[in-house]
């Protein structure tokens, strides 16, 4: 008898310790993001693999972020929105004189803010 609960009792601290030191890694990144001179790569940890953007003639990038599960690159044309979850890319056209106001990457959602609209990603 003693015995079974000093058996219950290692496993339940095992089983706390496992978790404890899960709790301090950060498992929820699931993306990377790069920006070279002519493409947008990125790459899904849920999927393993890797998307290409192209980027036009011209095109600048203005801001990058990834964090969690998304990514966006802002460029003087586009936003472009990146899932890893779904490993998949959302472009939406941004012309220059719409100004960008904010620009913010947290966690599974992005948000793009011009003067004349809210553009918002997630994951």
């Amino acid at each position: 008898m003693i015995r079974r609960r000093l058996m219950g009792s290692l496993a339940a601290l095992l089983l706390v310790a496992g978790a404890a030191a899960a709790a301090e890694h950060d498992f929820r990144t699931l993306i990377l993001l790069h920006v070279i001179k002519r493409e947008a790569l990125f790459f899904s940890g849920r999927t393993g693999s890797w998307t290409a953007v192209r980027l036009d003639s011209g095109e600048q990038v203005l801001k990058t972020g990834a964090d969690g599960a998304v990514a966006v690159v802002l460029t003087s044309r586009r936003a472009i929105g990146f899932s890893a979850l779904l490993g998949r890319v959302d472009e939406v056209p941004v012309p220059q004189e719409e100004g960008l106001e904010a620009f913010r990457v947290s966690g599974d959602v992005a948000s793009v803010l011009t003067r004349r609209r809210a553009l918002g990603f997630s994951a």
